[in-house]
């Protein structure tokens, strides 16, 4: 072909290759290793002497309330809250000797300068963030051989003891949705305080205040009332709401149906007077208004994977 072919060929690629210019995305957070990831329900005088490593870490009070220390703060941290670690930043935690809390923690490293955000942060986590950290542990559970850890008095945090273990078969995808999820985390926290404050219709403000405030009543009414076992009809008499506000409203705030959410309480509670040990398995499937221990037990192994006395024992072999 000569000169003249090969510039009218070239010129007559111009206007195709120009349909496909692109714009090749940057990453401001990019979490590319986990180290830890795991879940503890801890004695109520549990006290962990402090560590330091040279990743990243957060921690979140999923149940009652710790007091860490930290390089540069001490923080008292109640359920919602999390609080990060920057590499290489000693900290260490202790439980108010009153409530056994349930936390859950995630080591991974994260190179990014955008980072130096979190350093010596703790925060409170909004709906769409804790939907996210559920999201996180969630494929967790699918990727990781993840036992939960119940902590004697005082010892290190889990990780020297059960490393880090993928599944022989992981669900699909699960890898990258952690990866996904957890910085998606990140960076709506970051965004949440480089807002400026909002300044939303006072209606949709008043909307979803009073229904977190009527899940949080609704969720009180049950927690007096587990022995009971209430049922939706009761609920839904004692609030004024059809069965489908209810549902609606539970599925809004909590992510969860309301016969999930009122068993999960009952296990949570369960759980607790175990670790507190002042009960037996009989006296509190009593207390938690089950027809029997029986089906107590089968509803609590089918919940957490073990056995009342499972649990206990379990407890009890690391004191």
């Amino acid at each position: 072909m000569d000169e003249n072919g090969s510039k009218t060929a070239m010129k007559g690629r111009e206007p195709f290759m120009a349909r496909f210019r692109h714009i090749k995305l940057r990453e401001q957070i990019t979490v590319d290793k986990i180290y830890s990831f795991h879940y503890n329900e801890l004695a109520k005088d549990f006290v962990h002497e402090g560590e330091k490593h040279h990743f990243w870490e957060f921690l979140y009070v999923d149940k009652g309330e710790v007091e860490i220390t930290t390089d540069l703060a001490i923080h008292v941290l109640k359920q919602g809250d999390m609080v990060f670690y920057s590499p290489n930043e000693f900290h260490s935690l202790r439980c108010n000797r009153r409530t056994p809390p349930n936390i859950f923690i995630v080591s991974f490293s994260c190179k990014s300068e955008a980072m130096s955000h979190f350093r010596g942060r703790a925060v409170r986590l909004g709906n769409e963030e804790r939907q996210l950290l559920t999201q996180i542990m969630e494929e967790g559970n699918r990727l990781f051989v993840i036992p939960v850890e119940r902590s004697r008095k005082t010892e290190p945090l889990k990780k020297a003891i059960h490393p880090l273990q993928r599944k022989e078969k992981p669900d699909f995808g699960a890898e990258q949705l952690i990866k996904i999820y957890l910085e998606a985390l990140l960076i709506r926290l970051i965004r949440r305080s480089r807002e400026p404050a909002a300044k939303p219709k006072l209606s949709a403000v008043t909307k979803e205040k009073g229904r977190r405030e009527l899940i949080d009543r609704i969720l009180a009414y049950i927690d007096a009332r587990l022995a009971e076992n209430v049922s939706i009809d009761a609920l839904c008499a004692e609030f004024a709401l059809s069965r489908t506000q209810l549902r609606t409203v539970f599925r809004e705030q909590t992510g969860c149906g309301v016969t999930e959410t009122i068993v999960k309480m009952r296990i949570d509670r369960a759980k607790k007077h175990i670790r507190e040990e002042t009960m037996n398995v009989t006296e509190i499937a009593d207390r938690l208004g089950y027809s029997s221990v029986h089906y107590f037990s089968r509803q609590f192994k089918k919940s957490t994977g073990m056995s009342p006395s499972e649990y206990l024992k379990t407890m009890k072999a690391r004191l």
